[in-house]
């Protein structure tokens, strides 16, 4: 062969990798990594190394009444979430209905974690980004007011946590078929009112947030997946979920449409939806539901509807910070209705259990869709569990967006890892991951 026809060597690209150890300001342990070569992105990955917490294996053999105390500990943050789907989860598993005040009261203290967990995401995780500081203590030197209104809704959401459910996290109060002990008549009203005085600070965080705009690196058309509240109104609770390409299915299926695979760089598996990866949370509740809103929360939503983009994940900061405003004024409602009719001695409906059966409950946790499987044995022991959280699902999207960012950043000739990082860091915590209750289940393979 002669000189001229001896192939070339090819050459190899060199790639560069943007690493970041400990992404700041969210709940649990993640890390970043990218590598690029220049322009384009090879790898694009969340990196969860907490370590995995097996609350399906712990509770296995256990009594029903007892496993539904264990699946709160997943996460301080979302534990109204999981003992409330637990719960119902294991009711439908021996075929009880609870009284419609119970559901009532549930749906109360499930608003307690919605304010509270809103109210610690956006103001101290996410706002210091959009104000430009590296934490919430020395954004509040400057802003009191804007750090004043946060502590004042976390502190509203953990009191209704406290009087409906006896503690802010954990809530032992809240048990199969009812509470050990409902919250006397002035402490409802008592709550009410502190509700109604709170109104203002409910609508600070939006009026910080629409000094800001998203950003347009990782717009992208996506698809999203929000159960379809029970009754019409806007709400956490229901039994059939809607996607944003009009397919639905019941909650109860939850197994067979929400696909989790096991990734090699993370304690957390990754769900997907008809193959393709898809949005869950605020945002998502909003696109899907956002109709159903009502109230000053409705007419800010549409005053400020060109921030609920339901193409950038950046706008489920916007969509928390209505649904803060939605949920104040929805506490109120569900007060003033329960004290027309109000039964502070009602009595638990105790569970009689004959029979093994299975139960599922789905539900929206602050950060999007909770599901929850439970059998049990004819004693009422646990044969099997299964979980699967918000941030298992919205994993694969997230990953996509931050491949968006970095390539968007590149393609501007922005190659600096200090400053493209935080960008990254950012776009992480507008999807407000729990990355703690990720990890209760999976195993590197």
């Amino acid at each position: 062969m002669s000189e001229s026809t001896k192939s070339k060597p090819t050459k190899k690209k060199i790639t560069r990798p943007i690493s970041i150890d400990h992404i700041a300001r969210i709940e649990g342990k993640a890390g970043i990594e990218v590598h690029h070569d220049g322009k384009n992105v090879q790898v694009s990955q969340v990196n969860i190394f907490e370590g995995p917490r097996y609350f399906e294996a712990i509770t296995l053999g256990k009594p029903i009444e007892e496993a539904t105390a264990v699946f709160p500990r997943v996460c301080s943050f979302c534990a109204a979430a999981h003992k409330i789907t637990g719960v119902q989860a294991a009711e439908n598993a021996i075929g009880l209905h609870p009284t419609g005040q119970t559901v009532s009261l549930r749906e109360l203290l499930y608003i307690g974690d919605f304010i509270e967990s809103h109210a610690l995401h956006l103001f101290l995780l996410a706002f210091p980004d959009f104000l430009g500081y590296p934490d919430a203590f020395s954004m509040g030197k400057d802003h009191p007011a804007i750090l004043s209104a946060g502590m004042a809704m976390k502190d509203i959401g953990a009191d209704i946590q406290t009087i409906i459910g006896s503690r802010y996290i954990h809530q032992e109060n809240a048990m199969i078929g009812g509470f050990g002990k409902l919250p006397t008549t002035k402490k409802l009203e008592t709550l009410k009112k502190r509700l109604v005085g709170i109104r203002n600070e409910a609508e600070q965080a939006l009026e910080t947030l629409v000094s800001y705009r998203n950003w347009p690196e990782v717009d992208a058309e996506r698809m999203h997946l929000a159960l379809e509240p029970y009754d019409g109104t806007y709400t956490m609770l229901g039994n059939m979920v809607h996607a944003s390409d009009g397919s639905k299915f019941k909650a109860d299926a939850y197994k067979m449409r929400i696909k989790e695979s096991v990734v090699e760089h993370s304690f957390a598996k990754h769900g997907h939806y008809k193959d393709k990866p898809f949005m869950t949370g605020a945002l998502s509740r909003y696109v899907l539901f956002g109709k159903n809103m009502t109230g000053r929360a409705k007419e800010l939503a549409d005053m400020y509807i060109e921030y609920l983009d339901a193409n950038n994940p950046m706008s489920n900061n916007f969509a928390q910070a209505i649904e803060i405003v939605y949920y104040v004024h929805r506490a109120e409602e569900i007060i003033h209705n329960l004290l027309d009719s109000y039964k502070p001695l009602e009595k638990r409906i105790i569970p009689q259990i004959t029979k093994a059966g299975t139960g599922v409950s789905m539900t929206e946790a602050p950060r999007g869709m909770l599901a929850y499987t439970i059998s049990i044995d004819k004693k009422g022991r646990v044969k099997g569990a299964d979980i699967i959280t918000p941030t298992a699902m919205f994993l694969p999207i997230l990953e996509d967006d931050l491949r968006r960012m970095s390539e968007g950043m590149l393609q501007q000739g922005i190659k600096d890892a200090k400053i493209i990082g935080p960008k990254l860091e950012t776009v992480v915590r507008s999807y407000d991951p729990c990355v703690s209750c990720s990890v209760h289940v999976s195993e590197i393979k």
